[in-house]
């Protein structure tokens, strides 16, 4: 997002920050706020060597990167700062940061010209600041081992191009985002690259080194050669295993390193790591490939580091699916809800049909001898006959035994259900009960007149079309119903049925 404030990155300016962000030059100095028309400076992070290293927003990409300005006016600092532009811009490789072709820029000052190098932004620490953070008794093996393999595939691009860092050490190693919880899994990137300098076997000029890192020939301005960044890079490995500085460790006689008394190593990562720091370049592996290949042919080192790095691989997959394995959980217990209540739903209705047929029953012999031996059922009977003639339009009708049994069936079947529908579902049921004893008695009557009046086609019709009615319609809406109810039932009572 953009910066609430901006900061001034002229090194002369009496007060940088804070400036206001709708601010297009500085307050104080004049200097601009907005270069290459998409830079926004947001905060000063430090300095390094002969720059100043501050925070940039790219108002193209919305994305934070690093601005390195040169804050030395010497002709030799420029034309390292100049080199290691040209350097990053050539480079195309995850550990190394990338560089656009137009990153490299000059900004005119009231005072000065200042130059700028803008380049990708690396979020993660550097092996410094993790070796003193998480392993203050030292790096794990294994993880040693990783960052010397991806360290020798960075060299050996560069070497490839004819390039040599010269300043190999645990604070210009720097590691992308890592997992939460895994210290030191992510990319290795190499930084700093302003002390990179062409193969040449010719003594130097630039005296550049680091102490304890920074192998004799590089010190004494001997030729630039691949042995420098390895031998910088096996001492990097021994301070990582050791948590103890190179210069604690040598031998002011002989130069070498006495350190594998501070930790018990695989015999050959440990034979490789002193072929690595031994003061005659001869005695060194010869070519970044060359040690690629001899780490990678400690077996049982590369099988336990693929196992591990496998195994951070299936943990990270583990917390990106750890959120849609939650929704997945929520949905199965929905799931598994829904069809509980379609199943009490299913039994309900199964109870119901077998109460109604049982009513109807009932209700059919309690008829047929209302009928058979009461004068008042004869009278009711003729009564219902004609109600249902004038309803239904149907001449001919009879109440026979079909009629008054299934009038009589709602009525059982409603005096059955009412006293259970008191501290069950309520009237709901009550209602569905009687309208499905109703559709049973209209089915019944209409099943007596099709088979009383076969040759009218328009019975015959009306008779099917009422028998498919009943249990298509009747039966899914009851069981929709009970499962609205059931649901009511469930948010009305905290979960309980």
């Amino acid at each position: 997002m953009p910066p609430p404030s901006l900061h001034c990155i002229n090194p002369d300016c009496p007060a940088p920050q804070p400036q206001p962000p709708h601010h297009k030059f500085c307050q104080r100095c004049g200097t601009s706020l907005y270069f290459q028309q998409r830079y926004v400076p947001m905060q000063r992070l430090g300095t390094g060597g002969f720059a100043a290293i501050f925070t940039v927003w790219d108002t193209r990409q919305d994305t934070e990167k690093v601005l390195k300005v040169l804050t030395v006016a010497a002709e030799k600092a420029l034309q390292l700062f100049v080199q290691e532009a040209l350097v990053l811009r050539s480079l195309h490789h995850p550990g190394v940061p990338r560089v656009e072709p137009n990153s490299f820029f000059e900004l005119k000052t009231p005072d000065r010209s200042l130059y700028c190098l803008v380049m990708e932004k690396i979020v993660g620490p550097n092996l410094e600041d993790l070796l003193l953070d998480y392993y203050p008794r030292g790096c794990p093996e294994l993880l040693v081992y990783e960052w010397l393999v991806q360290a020798s595939a960075i060299l050996d691009v560069l070497h490839r191009r004819q390039i040599v860092h010269r300043d190999i050490k645990p604070s210009n190693l720097m590691l992308r985002q890592t997992t939460p919880g895994q210290p030191g899994s992510g990319q290795l990137v190499l930084i700093d690259f302003g002390g990179a300098k062409q193969i040449d076997s010719a003594p130097s000029s630039t005296r550049l080194f680091s102490s304890g890192y920074s192998p004799p020939e590089q010190m004494s301005g001997g030729g630039v050669e691949p042995a420098t960044d390895i031998y910088a890079l096996g001492r990097t490995a021994i301070h990582l295993l050791t948590s103890r500085h190179p210069s604690e460790l040598e031998d002011i006689e002989t130069g070498r390193l006495h350190w594998q008394h501070i930790v018990t190593l695989d015999a050959g990562l440990a034979a490789l790591l002193d072929a690595m720091v031994e003061p005659e370049p001869a005695a060194r592996p010869t070519s970044a490939r060359r040690l690629q290949q001899r780490l990678l042919a400690l077996t049982p080192l590369r099988q336990r580091s693929r196992q591990q790095i496998q195994a951070r691989r299936r943990q990270r997959w583990r917390d990106r699916l750890a959120p849609w394995r939650q929704r997945g959980q929520y949905w199965r217990s929905r799931i598994q809800q829904g069809l509980s209540w379609l199943g009490f739903a299913l039994l309900e209705t199964l109870w119901s049909t077998v109460l109604t047929a049982t009513s109807a029953a009932a209700g059919t012999l309690a008829g047929s001898l209302v009928i058979r031996f009461s004068a008042g059922g004869r009278e009711f009977a003729s009564a219902l006959e004609f109600v249902l003639r004038e309803l239904s339009n149907l001449n001919g009708l009879t109440a026979g035994e079909a009629v008054l049994p299934s009038a009589i069936a709602g009525f059982v079947l409603f005096g059955v259900w009412r006293k259970r529908a008191a501290f069950s579902l309520g009237i709901i049921r009550c209602s569905l009960v009687c309208v499905a004893a109703s559709a049973m008695g209209w089915a019944g009557c209409c099943g007596k007149t099709w088979r009383r009046r076969r040759s009218t086609g328009w019975g015959r019709w009306r008779s099917r079309r009422f028998r498919w009615r009943s249990p298509v319609l009747g039966y899914p809406a009851t069981i929709g119903c009970t499962c609205w109810w059931r649901w009511w039932v469930w948010r009305h009572s905290s979960g309980a049925w």
